[in-house]
């Protein structure tokens, strides 16, 4: 038997709350491992554990970068446990898995403990901040440029009294309670004080008002696109019509993703037909979804510098999503749904786990991610709108998508709940699945 029919497993996850790492080890199903146990060696930095096994498989070893650094009391306590071993056969086949897992306690002075806040610029892609005024938008299938180029500064020198072309300018929205929290104020706001005439009353109310909505924060204030500027928010790019080239308006009204606005339109690409985002009739604009463009955020220098274009994983920017509503609306279950009768019951366990793991396609650093359960739901409705005398049986939050955002987001649920060791895809009822997180400064 060689090496390559005996594969070992190993993944580990970063447990920040009880300051603890969870290390499991899968032999694989290939052989009989009936009193073979793992031995672990870790590493002299304590970032790393190598497994090996003992005879007749003593050639299978492994080796992983743990997602923090592990106490110096945690080699001795591998080397005196036993560690919690499974064995199961899930699919009758006769050939059984074995897992093994195993908890180490993290270095008090580790850097990965220390608290972080989770402010939007940190966990959205894509932030106006980022942006420059020669920032490019284009398909991320077919690399069609959407934003008229018309509209970017000229580099080359101009004359007296010639003025520059004006670049894109962009601005990031506020974030999604904002539009409540301005009802809120414009409703509950202190009243004048006493002892003023009535026609001075009005009038202060009246200027009130009118600077209240000049600012943006009135009762019926709201965001209009406007030519020239791009509005980021966590998951789109809001822009004037007329500021667009290479798209065109869906016509199958099965595109429509939004219940509320009936009327709203999905933006095909020309050259690929690929949907790039919709109309927003409220904003008098058209919304770019970030998952299906690509960014070209610096423009090239000279002639010979190549472009450097960016993409995010749909996944990462549906992770934005429910991060920015679980900061809105402190919440953690949300039904899913891309305007279907079925869709999705999300259930953020962990909002900010570190992980890593030996499997083919993953990274040797340690990845950010959320640890998500999930189950499929026949009826959203049903959830999200029970009928009277019979509530629904969780608190949760709406979250409508594209359709194929919706399908990208569960094929990587799926994906993530295969990768996992056995013992650790389920918790009860529910699937087990991880959605990466954006890290700033990686693209």
């Amino acid at each position: 038997m060689q090496d390559a029919d005996v594969p070992l497993y190993l993944h580990a996850e970063f447990l920040p709350n009880i300051r603890q790492i969870t290390l499991y080890v899968s032999l694989p199903r290939t052989a009989n491992f009936d009193g073979i146990r793992p031995d672990i060696q870790l590493s002299e930095s304590r970032k790393a554990v190598t497994v090996s096994l003992s005879r007749p498989f003593q050639y299978v070893t492994e080796t992983i970068k743990l997602p923090a650094r592990v106490s110096e009391g945690s080699g001795r306590a591998l080397k005196t446990t036993s560690g919690t071993a499974s064995k199961s056969d899930p699919d009758g086949t006769g050939d059984p898995t074995y897992d093994f897992s195993f908890r180490m306690q993290v270095d008090p002075d580790e850097e990965a403990l220390a608290s972080r806040d989770e402010l939007i610029d940190e966990y959205a892609p894509w932030t106006a901040e980022e942006m420059s005024t020669s920032t490019r938008i284009r398909c991320r299938q077919c690399e069609h440029a959407f934003l008229n180029s018309s509209l970017i500064s000229e580099s080359v020198d101009q004359g007296p009294g010639e003025s520059r072309i004006p670049g894109w300018i962009w601005k990031d929205l506020p974030s999604g309670n904002w539009a409540e929290m301005m009802d809120f104020w414009h409703c509950h706001k202190p009243d004048p004080h006493e002892g003023h005439e009535k026609d001075e009353k009005a009038s202060a109310l009246e200027k009130e008002e009118q600077t209240a909505q000049t600012k943006g924060y009135g009762a019926d204030s709201h965001v209009v696109a406007v030519s020239g500027t791009v509005f980021v928010d966590v998951a789109t790019f809001l822009v004037a019509e007329t500021d667009c080239t290479g798209l065109k308006k869906g016509n199958d009204e099965e595109q429509i993703h939004n219940i509320e606005a009936s009327t709203q339109r999905t933006l095909d690409c020309t050259n690929c037909n690929a949907i790039i985002g919709m109309e927003d009739p409220v904003a008098k604009g058209w919304r770019l979804l970030k998952a299906s463009v690509s960014l070209n955020t610096n423009a090239p220098r000279c002639e010979t510098d190549v472009a450097k274009w960016e993409v995010h994983p749909t996944e990462t920017i549906v992770a934005a999503q429910l991060l920015e509503l679980i900061e809105r609306e402190s919440a953690r279950r949300f039904v899913v749904h891309c305007g279907q009768k079925s869709g999705l019951v999300l259930w953020v366990f962990n909002p900010d786990m570190r992980y890593s793991n030996s499997s083919a396609g993953c990274a040797i650093m340690a990845q950010q991610a959320m640890k998500v359960f999930y189950q499929t739901s026949p009826d959203v409705d049903e959830l999200l709108h029970p009928e009277l005398g019979h509530p629904s049986p969780l608190s949760v939050e709406e979250l409508e998508l594209p359709s194929m955002i919706f399908e990208a987001m569960s094929q990587a649920l799926t994906k993530s709940n295969e990768m996992l060791p056995l013992s650790a895809r389920r918790f009860n009822e529910w699937k087990v699945g991880l959605l990466s997180r954006f890290r700033r400064g990686e693209a």
